[in-house]
């Protein structure tokens, strides 16, 4: 069975569950129609999340693993990181080779 087939099947069957229960369980249209709808909603996710996680073992095998192209983004995010780290480091080195004064003084000044 296709996956947008069992999706369907399982959308509508939980449609037609919700509508029974709740006619069975309340007597107000409006709270009938609410339950339905949120029945419906409930088994569209949960059959959704079903068949995501069923596709992604099936086709895990399919999807190949391409070791270069993700050593070549992993090389350059190194590259990056190395650059910013270097940057980082420079604005430390200045920030502590730099000759600050006191702030208190240069306040003081000004006031």
């Amino acid at each position: 069975m296709k996956p947008n087939n069992y999706i369907n099947f399982s959308i509508v069957f939980g449609f037609f569950l919700g509508l029974a229960f709740s006619i069975a369980k309340f007597n107000r249209p409006e709270i009938i129609l609410f339950w339905t709808v949120i029945s419906t909603v409930g088994f569209y996710l949960i059959v959704i999340f079903c068949t995501s996680v069923y596709i992604w073992f099936v086709d895990f095998d399919k999807r190949l693993f391409n070791k270069d192209i993700v050593e070549k983004k992993l090389d350059y995010f190194d590259r990056e990181f190395d650059i910013r780290e270097k940057e980082v480091s420079n604005i430390r080195q200045y920030i502590n080779n730099s000759d600050f004064l006191d702030i208190s003084s240069n306040n003081s000044e000004f006031i």
